[in-house]
Protein backbone atom coordinates (compact mmCIF):
# COMPACT_ATOMS: atom_id res chain seq x y z
CA UNK A 1 0.00 0.00 0.00
CA UNK A 2 1.41 3.37 -0.98
CA UNK A 3 0.56 6.88 0.16
CA UNK A 4 -0.95 7.43 -3.29
CA UNK A 5 -3.30 4.45 -2.74
CA UNK A 6 -4.39 5.92 0.58
CA UNK A 7 -4.95 9.38 -0.91
CA UNK A 8 -6.98 7.88 -3.77
CA UNK A 9 -9.12 5.94 -1.29
CA UNK A 10 -9.68 9.07 0.81
CA UNK A 11 -10.78 10.97 -2.30
CA UNK A 12 -13.39 8.30 -3.01
CA UNK A 13 -14.50 8.22 0.63
CA UNK A 14 -14.90 12.01 0.78
CA UNK A 15 -17.75 11.70 -1.73
CA UNK A 16 -19.69 9.65 0.82
CA UNK A 17 -20.26 12.83 2.85
CA UNK A 18 -22.77 13.90 0.20
CA UNK A 19 -23.77 10.54 -1.28
CA UNK A 20 -24.29 8.16 1.67
CA UNK A 21 -26.96 8.95 4.27
CA UNK A 22 -25.64 9.02 7.84
CA UNK A 23 -21.96 9.67 7.01
CA UNK A 24 -20.73 12.78 8.87
CA UNK A 25 -16.97 12.44 8.40
CA UNK A 26 -14.17 10.45 6.81
CA UNK A 27 -10.48 10.24 7.57
CA UNK A 28 -7.39 8.09 7.54
CA UNK A 29 -6.92 5.68 10.39
CA UNK A 30 -4.67 2.74 11.19
CA UNK A 31 -5.20 -0.84 12.32
CA UNK A 32 -2.43 -3.35 12.94
CA UNK A 33 0.09 -0.96 11.38
CA UNK A 34 -1.83 -0.66 8.10
CA UNK A 35 -3.89 2.29 6.84
CA UNK A 36 -7.67 2.30 7.05
CA UNK A 37 -10.41 4.59 5.84
CA UNK A 38 -12.42 5.56 8.92
CA UNK A 39 -16.02 6.57 8.24
CA UNK A 40 -17.80 8.40 11.04
CA UNK A 41 -21.55 8.22 11.44
CA UNK A 42 -24.01 10.10 13.60
CA UNK A 43 -25.25 6.89 15.19
CA UNK A 44 -28.39 6.54 13.06
CA UNK A 45 -29.05 4.42 10.02
CA UNK A 46 -26.20 4.52 7.50
CA UNK A 47 -26.34 3.79 3.79
CA UNK A 48 -24.38 0.94 2.25
CA UNK A 49 -20.58 1.25 2.30
CA UNK A 50 -17.94 -1.00 0.75
CA UNK A 51 -15.64 -3.14 2.90
CA UNK A 52 -12.59 -1.65 1.22
CA UNK A 53 -11.55 1.04 -1.26
CA UNK A 54 -8.48 0.60 -3.47
CA UNK A 55 -7.49 -2.31 -1.21
CA UNK A 56 -7.71 -0.25 2.00
CA UNK A 57 -10.18 -1.50 4.64
CA UNK A 58 -13.14 0.71 5.58
CA UNK A 59 -14.00 0.99 9.28
CA UNK A 60 -17.33 2.48 10.37
CA UNK A 61 -17.12 4.39 13.63
CA UNK A 62 -19.87 6.14 15.53
CA UNK A 63 -19.15 9.77 16.32
CA UNK A 64 -20.82 13.01 17.17
CA UNK A 65 -20.75 16.39 15.49
CA UNK A 66 -17.33 17.66 14.44
CA UNK A 67 -15.88 21.03 15.41
CA UNK A 68 -13.33 22.40 12.96
CA UNK A 69 -10.37 23.94 14.73
CA UNK A 70 -7.72 26.17 13.20
CA UNK A 71 -4.10 25.22 13.74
Amino acid sequence: MTDADTEAALTVAARWLDDVPGVIGVGQGEADGAPTIDVFTGGGKVGTLPREVHGIPVRVREGGPFDIQAE
